[in-house]
This record gives structure tokens, C-alpha cells and sequence, in this order.
């Protein structure tokens, strides 16, 4: 199980068990990190949490102290220019399956299949419309 401060996070409850596609995950990509994370802690108060990679830091859910996004260094899913604006990743049952359908509905695979260590597998991809998003399978086991 992913904790923080002793509470189930919602990375566990992604994965339970007959998970329908939602929204799970936002970041907010940046050139500045920590001009970024100081500017949405004032304005709305945000607390962070450092995690994972260098430049990349969670957005701490106030009320349930679970990260619910996070901001992280610019980076460039599609081919011609970088990400701006915000990211979303929509949790899935199967990753496999979902590469499949997003394919055969007219969408193009960004990134291939990445693990998170005990977070998921994860992919990119590109909407018809030209919108990148990312799709993750949950998996606290995952290595």
C-alpha cells in the first residue's frame, strides 16, 4: 500500500479491482519548478512533496494529505513542440489493452509502455484532436 501520513492513497484505490477509466493524475509541466510551485502555493495555498525524479514535485491534497497532481520540469510528448499547459493521466485496468483501442480509434502512441516502480505502467499518447494523455495501470507492485 502507498502512504502517506498513514492514510491509503489514491494510487491503492486505482487498483482494487474493477477500476472504469477516470481521471486520476494532473501535472502541471514547467520550465521553472520552483518558480511554478511557489506561485500555486500562494496563490492557492498548495502544499508540495518531493518524489520521485529531480524536477518533479506532488501536489498534496489539502483534505486528505494524498497527492493529486504535481509539477514537473517541461518535457515534449509531441513531436513538434513541448507540453504546455496541464497533463492528464486517466488510470486503466489493462495498459495493453487500452494501447489497442486508442490505436484502432484513430490515436497515436506517444510513449511506449514505462513502469514506475511501485506505481504502474504507464503510456502516452496523442488524441485525434492533438491532445496529448496518458493512460496508467496501477500497480503497487510493479517493478
Amino acid at each position: 500500500m502507498n502512504e502517506i501520513a498513514g492514510k491509503r492513497s489514491s494510487l491503492d484505490a486505482c487498483h482494487d479491482g474493477g477500476m472504469t477509466p477516470r481521471l486520476t493524475h494532473f501535472a502541471i509541466n514547467t520550465d521553472d519548478v520552483e518558480a511554478t510551485q511557489s506561485f500555486y502555493g500562494s496563490v492557492f495555498g498548495w502544499q508540495f512533496q518531493e518524489y520521485g525524479p529531480p524536477g518533479f514535485v506532488q501536489i498534496i491534497d489539502e483534505a486528505t494529505q494524498q497527492p493529486m497532481g504535481a509539477i514537473q520540469q517541461r518535457r515534449q510528448l509531441l513531436d513538434d513542440e513541448p507540453t504546455r499547459g496541464y497533463e492528464c493521466t486517466f488510470g486503466v485496468d489493462d495498459v495493453d489493452a487500452t494501447r489497442d483501442q486508442i490505436v484502432a480509434a484513430g490515436g497515436r502512441i506517444l510513449m511506449d509502455k514505462f513502469t514506475i516502480a511501485n506505481v504502474g505502467h504507464l503510456i502516452a499518447f496523442e488524441d485525434p484532436g492533438g491532445n496529448p494523455a496518458l493512460a496508467m495501470e496501477y500497480d503497487s507492485l510493479a517493478e
